[in-house]
């Protein structure tokens, strides 16, 4: 599996199906030449020693006596620097279809003939000559003088991946092209009989408005044989469901290396984080690794899993900035593929060389990185730093985005997907090596009455329980609401109501919304509005668009907090309005 980057878009898909995803043109024509070169592994996952092979592949009608033929090795690094490999013996041949393996000694299957290769990583080349001219010529990497490629060179592949003509024989004189990326077939046919492939194109840090769902999809012809229409049919599983969400039949015919793209829309039922499963069903599928694909998305807000609980912004004399994470989720999260960074960059969090798991209360020896529910992981930008007084896994990224007073952080899964998202300000909190703390996990990121400065005698807690942690069960306020109820027809008699609410603390942070009696939100009338301890404000009875609300009875429902002196307040109190 690869992650492909592109603006605000990943491909979730394997390496073969990324090219045949972007590139629309992809016909089948007849072969050139009678024996190609059809795959090669010139860059093995491990030592390059004893493993890299090329195939070779009859493509024509006839056989083919291979009697002082060359293989040769190109070096991109000089022009027309090419070295024989291996020379055809008197009984090299070829029958039509048949492949000749050669490769070295670690191969498995063991190659028709052993040779010592040595190919290297891009830019360089591969060249068959039949002892009167050049036969077959394939490049990969960039730059290439024009003897080392034809049309266009290949693309460099990952480590572990050879390029291949799919399906086999495939060649349109272009290399960029005829070759792609795949999972090494030594000896064997690089695409199977009948064989699909799936991907869901995914938007890199956007949350999706409520409502319904569409995610786009693809799926590409990556075998050997054509797939008629109404063969392939694609599920999506939602958040681990068992029973599929949405289900469709692909009703495209597709050519080899053919791409039918398609949307599947659902409603996910809830705001917040969702996982998705998807799945194509083929039932002659000769390969089914890449008939399924997982990708995720946020509706409404982030949040749901892992947030952000503390920030250190402006270190001390040899200290260092950091950041600590916490999991609200009740399972435990795989965290060593999110990405960390600001509303413009994004790196990886990067877990190699620690082994621990870290739990609520506590750190324990673990294997791969995961966060237990109520674990922390600290972030930082010198880990080394911060070890010593953590009581939790420290973990660095692949490159660091310099914090400031004034900042964002954001916080996504491997796909991009938003998973926390904080704008701090300097008023919220946090001085020099005093970290900014987060009240209650479980409250809005966005609200700055849920974040404040460490009381704490060090300045921090990294790893541990916040010192301004509310831990206590929410306070007590009041609602009041007069007249109760109230008529907005317009005829100037308790067209309005007023809310009064009183708060067992000086000054809070205040969100105030209007449900009905589905539990539905229909107004927001303080949406995180620092108030004093006893507020009023005037209802008229609208709704979030203006229009005044249908009657009925209403729920008031009042949530405060004051992150400096630990409070959380709540309170809820029904209102009738009659028209």
């Amino acid at each position: 599996m690869c992650v492909v980057r592109a603006g605000r878009w990943l491909i979730d898909v394997c390496p073969l199906f990324f090219l045949l995803f972007t590139l629309s043109f992809l016909i089948p024509s007849p072969c050139s030449a009678a024996v190609l070169i059809n795959e090669v592994l010139y860059d093995p996952d491990g030592p390059d020693t004893g493993l890299e092979f090329v195939e070779l592949r009859n493509c024509g009608s006839s056989a083919v006596l291979l009697t002082g033929w060359t293989l040769e090795t190109g070096n991109g690094a000089n022009p027309d620097d090419w070295t024989v490999e291996w020379t055809g013996g008197d009984f090299d041949r070829l029958e039509p279809g048949e492949i000749l393996l050669i490769g070295e000694s670690d191969v498995l299957p063991t190659p028709d003939i052993v040779e010592p290769l040595d190919l290297q990583n891009g830019p360089d080349g591969l060249r068959l000559t039949d002892g009167a001219g050049v036969v077959d010529v394939v490049g990969w990497g960039h730059p290439l003088s024009p003897e080392y490629y034809e049309g266009e060179p290949a693309d460099d592949t990952s480590l572990g991946l050879s390029l291949a003509r799919v399906p086999d024989c495939f060649d349109e004189g272009v290399n960029a092209s005829d070759f792609v990326a795949v999972e090494p077939t030594p000896g064997r046919r690089n695409a199977e009989g009948t064989d699909v492939a799936i991907a869901v194109a995914h938007r890199v840090g956007e949350v999706l408005p409520a409502g319904d769902v569409t995610l786009d999809c693809a799926i590409a012809n990556v075998g050997a044989l054509p797939v008629a229409g109404g063969e392939v049919t694609v599920r999506l599983f939602l958040d681990e469901s068992l029973l599929p969400t949405v289900e469709s039949v692909v009703d495209d015919v597709l050519a080899v290396r053919d791409t039918a793209r398609f949307a599947l829309t659902f409603d996910p039922g809830a705001s917040g984080y969702h996982t998705a499963l998807v799945e194509a069903l083929l039932a002659a599928d000769a390969d089914t690794s890449s008939n399924r694909v997982s990708t995720s998305f946020t509706v409404g807000s982030p949040g749901g899993q892992i947030v952000l609980n503390e920030v250190m912004h402006s270190p001390g004399e040899h200290e260092t900035e950091w950041l600590e994470l916490v999991s609200v989720s009740a399972m435990p999260v795989r965290v060593d593929r999110w990405l960390l960074g600001d509303d413009e960059e994004l790196s990886a969090i990067v877990c190699a060389g620690s082994s621990r798991e870290s739990g609520g209360g506590g750190s324990n020896t673990v294997r791969r990185f995961k966060l237990a529910p109520g674990g922390f992981l600290v972030v930082a930008r010198e880990p080394e730093v911060v070890e010593p007084r953590a009581s939790a896994p420290v973990v660095s990224l692949a490159s660091w985005e310099a914090l400031s007073v004034d900042d964002v952080v954001v916080l996504t899964d491997e796909y991009g997907t938003p998973i926390d998202i904080v704008r701090y300000e300097r008023s919220w909190g946090g001085d020099r090596d005093v970290t900014l703390e987060r009240v209650r996990p479980s409250l809005p990121s966005d609200d700055p009455g849920n974040w404040g400065s460490s009381v704490s005698p060090e300045g921090s807690t990294p790893g541990r329980v916040n010192s301004i942690h509310v831990s206590a069960l929410p306070e007590a306020g009041r609602l009041t609401i007069s007249p109760n109820p109230f008529t907005p027809d317009g005829d100037g008699i308790d067209d309005r109501c007023a809310i009064r609410f009183d708060l067992p603390t000086p000054q809070a942070t205040v969100r105030l919304t209007i449900f009905d009696v589905l539990g539905r939100v229909r107004a927001v009338l303080r949406d995180h509005d620092l108030v004093a301890s006893t507020s009023e404000l005037v209802w008229d009875g609208g709704g979030e668009d203006g229009a005044i609300l249908p009657a009925g009875i209403y729920v008031a429902c009042l949530e405060a907090i004051d992150a400096r002196a630990g409070i959380l307040v709540t309170a809820k109190t029904a209102v009738g309005l009659v028209r």
